[in-house]
């Protein structure tokens, strides 16, 4: 019996009716029909009664619902148990922190992934403080992090340093500029990634630096955001430059040594540190 069959039957039960479960379905209301004719003929026993109210089912039909349920759910918890067995021979994952996927070189990372079976091949996106928990945990193999890692128990290797830029609107004083200075932006309205970013908490310190807390208006997620609202002169955004100018938003530099730094961390005392080295040197 074709398992796929318990899936047609339970939709036209739980519709009773065969052209909105034709639908669900993704099938003609002629070929559900055949399907669970040919079911009952399997069965040796009418399931539904046809009628002007549509398909109701037999005593057979409410008993066979039920077992269909829990065949389901037990099939789904085989394919989930075989798929833990799987990922156990592929012992080796790796995080990324927000953001560090748009600058990374994602066809390489891919091609390593692919050619090391110890590797689950996906791609886990979390919080910067996230990654480096699970690496430090041994959740994770391998991480790309934002920042050089703080716990000495981390290595840290350096993959993609990016300039922090200021995104400034076209008729803004500043817009023609080629570098601008953190004390020059005191008194403008500021849009900043969210302070769970380490970018947020970079610029908070550069600016307390110099003598101000920087008059922000705006925190978003990702570097578009930031990019549209500066675009629509809310005010100036701080940001990695990760996109490009256009005509009416430039990237100006910020004076200073200010970086965004995506660094691929591994624990040195790993069970899996010759490929997180070996991962290293490939990317390099």
């Amino acid at each position: 019996m074709n398992t796929k069959n318990f899936k047609c039957f339970q939709v036209l039960y739980e519709e009773k009716n065969l052209v909105p479960a034709a639908k669900k379905l993704f099938m003609s209301p002629q070929g559900l029909g055949k399907l669970i004719k040919n079911l009952e003929d399997e069965l040796d026993t009418p399931l539904f009664i046809r009628s002007k109210d549509g398909f109701l089912p037999t005593d057979a039909g409410i008993l066979f619902y039920e077992k269909c349920l829990e065949l389901e759910k037990s099939f789904r918890d085989l394919m989930i148990n075989l798929e833990n067995v799987r990922n156990r021979e592929k012992r080796f994952q790796i995080g990324f922190a927000s953001g560090s996927i748009r600058v990374i070189d994602i066809n390489k990372i891919q091609k390593f992934m692919d050619e090391n079976p110890a590797i689950v091949g996906a791609w886990y996106e979390q919080d910067n403080a996230m990654v480096k928990e699970r690496v430090l945990n041994g959740e994770l193999g391998f991480g790309f992090a934002i920042g050089a890692p703080e716990d000495d128990r981390l290595k840290g290797e350096l993959i993609k340093s990016e300039d922090m830029v200021l995104y400034v609107y076209r008729g803004h004083p500043l817009f023609d500029r080629e570098e601008i200075s953190v004390e020059e932006i005191k008194g403008d309205k500021i849009i900043s990634m969210a302070s769970r970013y380490r970018i947020h908490q970079d610029f908070l310190t550069a600016c307390h630096m110099n003598g101000f807390h920087p008059n922000i208006v705006g925190n978003v997620n990702e570097g578009f955001s930031i990019f549209r609202l500066v675009e629509n002169r809310v005010g100036l955004g701080v940001s990695p430059k990760i996109l490009p100018d256009s005509d009416d938003v430039r990237a100006v530099k910020l004076k200073g040594e200010y970086s965004w730094d995506v660094y691929g961390i591994y624990r040195e005392d790993g069970a899996d540190v010759e490929l997180a080295k070996k991962l290293i040197a490939f990317i390099k």
